[in-house]
C-alpha cells in the first residue's frame, strides 16, 4: 500500500490497527508485526514524508540518534517552491530476522524490496533495522543505514506485495 514516504506491507491481523496525521500504529508484538512496523515507520521517515509527517515520526516512533537523523533528513527535504520528490515504488517486500527475539523487547530484521534500481544490477534493495518494543508498540532506531544490494530472497519470507 502506499503511504506517506513510500510503499508499506498491512495485514489485519498484524497491523497496523491505527492510522492518523501520515503515520501507522498498533503492530503485533512478534516477527511479522516487527517487520510490518519497520516498513511503515521506515517509510514515513524519509524526505517523501514531507515535513510533518517525517517530524512526528521521528519524535514518536523512533529511537537512537533522533537528532542526527533530524539533522540528516531534513537537510534532504526539498524546499517548499521545489516539486516533491517520488517516493520509492517496490513491487514486493521481503523480510527474516537476523538478531534478536520478536516477542522479546529487541530484534534486528533485514528487509528487502524489489525495486527498479536494484533490479538492474542483478538484485534486491536490501537493509538492516533494529526494533525496540515499548511496551505497546514497535519503534525503529535510526538514523538507518542506507540500502545495499542483495542478490537474492533465499532465506527471506515474503512480507507482501506491494500494487
Amino acid at each position: 500500500m502506499t503511504v506517506p514516504g513510500g510503499v508499506a506491507a498491512s495485514s489485519s491481523r498484524h497491523g497496523p490497527f491505527h492510522e492518523f496525521n501520515g503515520r501507522a500504529t498498533g503492530f503485533s508484538h512478534d516477527d511479522l508485526g516487527a517487520a510490518l512496523a519497520a516498513t511503515h515507520i521506515g517509510a514515513r521517515t524519509a524526505p517523501a514524508a514531507g515535513t510533518e509527517v517525517l517530524a512526528a515520526t521521528l519524535d514518536e516512533q523512533c529511537w537512537g540518534d533522533v537528532a542526527r537523523a533530524r539533522e540528516r533528513l531534513f537537510t534532504a527535504l526539498p524546499r517548499p517552491d521545489a516539486p516533491p520528490r517520488e517516493a520509492v515504488s517496490a513491487t514486493a517486500m521481503y523480510f527474516r530476522v537476523i538478531a534478536g527475539d520478536p516477542r522479546g523487547e529487541f530484534v534486528v530484521l533485514s528487509l528487502l524490496a524489489e525495486t527498479p534500481q536494484p533490479r538492474a544490477r542483478g538484485g534486491l534493495s536490501r537493509v538492516a533495522v533494529a526494533m525496540r518494543w515499548s511496551g505497546r508498540d514497535w519503534q525503529l532506531r535510526v538514523p538507518v543505514p542506507g540500502p545495499s544490494v542483495y542478490p537474492d530472497t533465499t532465506g527471506y519470507r515474503l512480507l507482501g506485495p506491494t500494487p
